[in-house]
């Protein structure tokens, strides 16, 4: 095992409290969690491209909490030969914090998981490669589930299209495959102007605290949903609800999507704003991560937000929500993470969270972690970092 300690330590000045325009109440008796505001504790951040037992730790996309091992889960959407020579694959891991600090973060072991004919996933250009995103414990099974964003690279010269459904499979503890969840048609990838946009398709997993129910979250709009968002107007995007003993999607609601918080520079170069990452509160209530990036901008804009699907229509078989009638997710406003850009001395391509252990104090702690792009360069934008909040109501 492998213990790294920081590169970075937080002292006093990052236990400012993170407050909101709200507050939420405290934890229910069925497994559901309310958050008020968010107490930095501190944060890690690993070496570039370091290596643990053979493999380049980076592109972490996901994280979960397995309470009855007392470790994490990372996934790692590693998927091109530039990125590393290995197969995607997970990790296990501890994060050595309590109330006052975080110390280390503490490898246990690492495996790759497995396609369903038992071989682990090729790389681009193959068509089977998988690009992981997120990943969650069954905290019934111990198994992980984690959803793949698909591809959708349309021909260009020499280069040959590439269309890839995205999918949420299961696997056990060694990355063997399990079962596959029932994809509805509107995600399925086209060449054509229907279905999921390249790179803006399934980002995010939660399970309800009953574990009856999975919410998926996609990270843009689908293209018959509208345009992706820009500098001057958000999108919209979709999250869908899987039940999770037969697999099959039975709800579906609409998310607001923010639009692009900075300009690029120059004006003309890309920009992205999506949701990254889903986390259950309770059956209704969910926290959501987005980020926003623009070329020639340091570092990555990134907000959390409390939303509630009670009151929203359910939009399963609404085909394009481009000119339909419907009543989207409410969002409020936890965490902007620009608040928190000086002292953590950047804000990094954020895309997992999760709450953690218990506090001594009884309180929740809520870790976030960002997918580095496996850089080849030190940089605020791109590096492998752990935050690690308490939760106060």
């Amino acid at each position: 095992m492998t213990v790294l300690r920081s590169i970075r330590t937080m002292g006093a000045v990052c236990a400012a409290t993170a407050l909101l325009a709200a507050c939420g109440g405290s934890d229910d008796n069925n497994g559901e969690r309310s958050v008020g505001s968010l107490r930095l504790i501190g944060q890690q951040i690993l070496p570039r491209r370091m290596e643990y037992q053979g493999t380049v730790v980076g592109g972490i996309s996901g994280i979960d909490y397995d309470e009855k091992s007392n470790q994490f889960v990372l996934l790692s959407d590693d998927r091109t030969t530039t990125d590393s020579a290995n197969a995607p694959r997970m990790y296990t891991v501890r994060l050595n914090y309590d109330a006052s600090s975080f110390s280390g973060v503490q490898f246990l072991s690492t495996f790759s998981m497995k396609q369903p004919n038992g071989a682990v996933y090729p790389k681009v250009p193959d068509p089977l490669v998988a690009d992981p995103e997120s990943v969650r414990v069954d905290r019934a099974t111990g198994n992980y589930v984690w959803v793949s964003e698909g591809d959708r690279t349309l021909a260009s010269g020499t280069s040959a299209a590439r269309i890839i459904d995205p999918f949420i499979r299961e696997v056990r503890p060694d990355g063997t495959h399990v079962r596959e969840y029932q994809i509805p048609a509107m995600f399925r990838m086209s060449a054509d102007n229907t279905g999921p946009r390249g790179n803006l398709a399934f980002e995010g997993i939660a399970f309800t605290p009953d574990n009856s129910r999975a919410a998926v979250l996609m990270e843009g709009a689908l293209l018959q949903d509208g345009p992706a968002s820009t500098t001057t107007a958000g999108s919209v995007s979709r999250i869908t609800m899987f039940d999770r003993a037969t697999g099959a999607a039975v709800a579906q609601y609409a998310y607001p999507v923010d639009k692009v918080q900075a300009v690029p520079v120059p004006a003309d170069q890309f920009t992205v704003s999506g949701a990254t990452e889903i986390l259950a509160l309770s059956g209704t209530r969910f926290l959501v991560l987005e980020r926003s990036f623009s070329v020639g901008v340091v570092g990555n804009q990134i907000r959390l937000y409390e939303i509630n699907t009670a009151n929203a229509s359910n939009v399963l078989t609404t085909p394009a929500l481009a000119g339909a009638a419907y009543t989207p997710v409410t969002k409020r406003l936890v965490l902007d993470f620009e608040t928190l850009k000086g002292p953590l001395g950047g804000i990094a391509n954020l895309e997992g969270i999760t709450f953690g252990p218990k506090l001594a104090n009884g309180r929740d702690s809520l870790v976030v972690v960002a997918d580095d792009n496996f850089p080849t360069a030190d940089s605020q934008t791109d590096r492998n970092q752990y935050l690690v909040f308490e939760v106060l109501p």
